[in-house]
């Protein structure tokens, strides 16, 4: 192939069914993408449990004067690191949760509260992006930071009105949702283009940020998802605007701490998460680099106590490296192949998902969550038309100049085969390159 005259890349094949290696080729260490999800949702299986929750808590310091129907303190959102707390993917689970907080505190005779409502982010450190990430990267959705009050898949939405002509300015007609004291800097064009050319500039904490790029021409209204930059404080006035509506005032303001809050907290309701099986199920089917990323630093939380991304990282080479598995090359600096600072041979992907496939119980829940070739995910447009179509499970990876696939199918024979190909550097379109590995990948069928 002309596309890989300049390019590295590294391939393995492995038949369960016999134990041999089909097809390999010299263990090269290469940047995997998401598919490097893999080997983070395969070890949040095994270390918290498939039915494992995560648990968001509601509740208030201070005390309540029962004849005046007054809280003289504030209302808390703590945090509990929960990736999907209010997430699109998830909307059913999380419906009028906040309504429900505010009505307990109506049935408790509260009509006014002088103090604030604030989103407590204290369950994570305040290092939200990990080392590695772009600037290109971080304002937008899918560079979403990560926080111990994660809110909303931390993500806002920015309506554009283009005008008919390409080159003109566009106006932003709204953001939603609004954010107290958030400014947006739009030098975004309309172009001839059909599709979303534009990139959003802005870092975790930091209320302005920069849009620039193109956007399709003659749109009344077209959406570009950013990354928000403090969703605490977006939970906070989320819930501010609920209990409001309820026909409690509340004297104070949206807040977000990072360090916890002062005085005794009054817990009135806690929040489970959705179980862990089915927020890596829209993980690996959606690569959801926000949720993955979540479930590095909880692992470090289980293993360790402490949930960072330092900590999450050893204990996750650690628990592959006691199971044997083929680590060298193996350099993981997230938990959702975001960062171009990844590195991983395609030996290392296979030998996990063979762990995973050889332990009862694990492995159909893990690899139902990977995407089926032609019908699901990011897999939906590959394989269609083929015997892999409907067979083949495999997450993929993409970004600028790389491709990758990790997964298994069942050949002609009824062998079960696993595999893994990573493309670094290639010329072209990563869904071009994609497109070229499906013929290759079709001759072990």
């Amino acid at each position: 192939m002309p596309e890989l005259q300049t390019a590295e890349y590294s391939f393995y094949v492995y038949d369960a069914t016999t134990g041999q290696v089909v097809a390999q080729s010299p263990q090269k260490s290469l940047t995997p993408a998401s598919v490097l999800k893999v080997v983070t949702t395969a070890t949040a299986m095994r270390l918290l449990g498939p039915d494992f929750r995560f648990k968001t808590r509601f509740g208030y310091i201070g005390k309540i004067d029962h004849k005046t129907g007054t809280l003289k303190g504030d209302l808390i959102i703590r945090g509990g690191a929960d990736p999907a707390f209010y997430s699109e993917y998830f909307k059913t689970h999380y419906l009028g949760v906040f309504e429900q907080w505010a009505y307990q505190l109506k049935q408790l005779g509260i009509k006014q509260v002088d103090g604030d409502v604030i989103g407590d982010a204290s369950a994570l450190d305040d290092t939200a992006i990990p080392g590695g990430w772009i600037w290109e990267d971080m304002g937008n959705y899918y560079g979403a930071g990560i926080y111990g009050l994660t809110f909303a898949d931390n993500m806002y939405r920015i309506h554009f009105q283009s005008p008919a002509e390409a080159g003109e300015p566009t106006r932003v007609k709204y953001v939603q949702p609004e954010t107290p004291g958030f400014s947006l800097d739009n030098r975004v064009v309309s172009s001839n283009k059909n599709s979303d050319q534009s990139y959003v500039y802005g870092a975790p904490y930091a209320q302005h940020q920069m849009i620039t790029g193109e956007i399709p021409k003659g749109r009344n209204d077209f959406v570009v998802k950013g990354a928000m930059p403090n969703p605490p404080l977006e939970a906070a006035d989320s819930l501010r605007k609920v209990v409001n509506k309820l026909g409690i005032e509340i004297t104070g303001q949206a807040k977000a701490v990072f360090t916890g809050e002062d005085g005794e907290f009054r817990q009135m309701a806690v929040e489970k998460s959705p179980k862990l099986k089915d927020i890596i199920d829209t993980t690996n089917h959606e690569s959801v680099n926000l949720f993955a990323e979540h479930l590095l630093r909880e692992i470090g939380r289980k293993v360790s106590g402490k949930p960072t991304l330092d900590e999450g990282l050893k204990d996750l080479k650690s628990y592959w490296q006691d199971r044997g598995v083929y680590l060298q090359g193996f350099y993981q600096t997230d938990g959702s192949g975001l960062s171009r600072s990844n590195a991983v041979c395609t030996r290392t992907l296979v030998e996990v998902m063979l762990n995973m496939y050889r332990t009862p119980g694990d492995d159909q829940i893990f690899f139902n969550s990977l995407p089926l070739a032609g019908k699901e995910g990011t897999l939906k447009y590959f394989f269609q038309g083929t015997p892999l179509e409907g067979t083949l499970r495999a997450k993929t990876g993409s970004m600028e100049r790389v491709r990758s696939f990790a997964g298994e199918f069942t050949n002609r024979n009824g062998h079960q085969l696993f595999f893994a190909v990573i493309v670094n550097n290639f010329s072209g379109s990563s869904y071009e390159m994609g497109k070229q590995l499906e013929p290759w990948l079709l001759t072990f069928y």
